[in-house]
């Protein structure tokens, strides 16, 4: 801007230099001024641009990784089915929002009104291990969201997995569990509250 307005200046004849200095302190607020609007126009366009790609993301399903799995839409733990229906009826089975608590500040839904009492009284014991997160893929230091659908009650917890074959290599294999005990502690921390 300077050598722009020296550049200007020196083609001025000598005599017009004196009301050329006079506009000085105006022309340079007026660049400073515009040079200001530009930084935060820039502002405005990179929010507007993060905030419509982190819509974007959610609309896709992909979010910022919680320490309990929720239903992007509806805010709903591991997305809307009843926790404590995998002990009971050892299935899946979808909560009603007329069942409602909330608990660790997650919305937790319930398909009956005993569930959602058993869960009260006891939540820990009802709660998806590591957050409804596949087992095996937090042994391998990867937190990825489990199915709802695709579960596996074993020694009192509840593990819910992202596909079947998983499913099956930790159930028959030891050493998943193992590890997705050491490494869930570290990953925990690089989860949003």
């Amino acid at each position: 801007m300077i050598v722009l307005f020296l550049s200007r200046r020196s083609a001025v004849p000598s005599g017009v230099q004196l009301r050329f200095a006079r506009i000085l302190p105006h022309l340079t607020l007026t660049q400073g001024f515009q040079s200001v609007c530009g930084v935060l126009k820039t502002a405005v366009i990179l929010l507007t641009i993060g905030y419509a790609t982190s819509t974007a993301a959610l609309a896709q399903g992909l979010r910022v990784q919680e320490k309990v799995v929720t239903d992007p839409w509806t805010g709903a733990a591991i997305g809307g089915f009843d926790p404590v229906a995998y002990f009971v009826d050892q299935r899946a089975v979808p909560g009603s929002p007329d069942h409602l608590a909330v608990e660790g500040g997650v919305a937790w839904r319930f398909a009956s009104p005993g569930n959602l009492a058993a869960f009260l009284d006891s939540p820990e014991s009802y709660r998806p291990s590591y957050g409804g997160y596949d087992p095996v893929m937090v042994a391998s230091g990867i937190p990825v969201a489990g199915s709802p659908q695709l579960f596996a009650v074993i020694d009192g917890r509840l593990y819910l997995f992202r596909t079947d074959e998983n499913r099956m290599r930790f159930i028959t294999n030891e050493k998943f569990r193992t590890e997705a005990e050491r490494m869930w502690p570290e990953l925990q921390w690089q989860l949003a509250p």
